[in-house]
């Protein structure tokens, strides 16, 4: 595959629509959802009856927000005029707490720093 229709697939992918994001905000909200079931274990036992279907259930949503900060990162990374160490700072931000800063890049700091990659001068501090 020639090398200019694979970054033009990866800006496409990279687009941040409201459909895409709310998509990008499931895994964080079925987290949220899903620690509940471990602050009242008895009204939730029907969700999780057994351990096989609790590895399952988590596996799922591991995997969900693995794809979920692999979109992210590489949407972060993607910005040319932001300072590398906000990209670095955001980085681990998304990754260390993951299901909070994910909410928050989603639908606040990834079109401020699309507003500041679209400038006409670096915003390099």
């Amino acid at each position: 595959m020639d090398s200019y229709v694979y970054q033009q697939r990866i800006v496409v992918l990279l687009n941040m629509t409201k459909t895409r994001k709310i998509w990008l905000t499931i895994p964080p909200i079925l987290t949220f959802s899903y620690t509940f079931t471990f602050w009242f274990p008895t009204e939730f036992h029907w969700l999780v009856p057994s351990m096989k279907v609790y590895y399952l259930q988590v596996g799922t949503l591991q995997a969900l927000t693995m794809a979920q900060l692999i979109i992210l990162i590489r949407k972060l990374w993607s910005f040319k005029n932001i300072d590398k160490s906000k990209k670095t700072d955001w980085t681990w931000l998304l990754l260390l707490f993951t299901t909070v800063t994910s909410l928050i890049f989603i639908w606040k700091k990834a079109d401020e720093f699309e507003k500041l990659n679209n400038s006409e001068k670096p915003m390099i501090d």
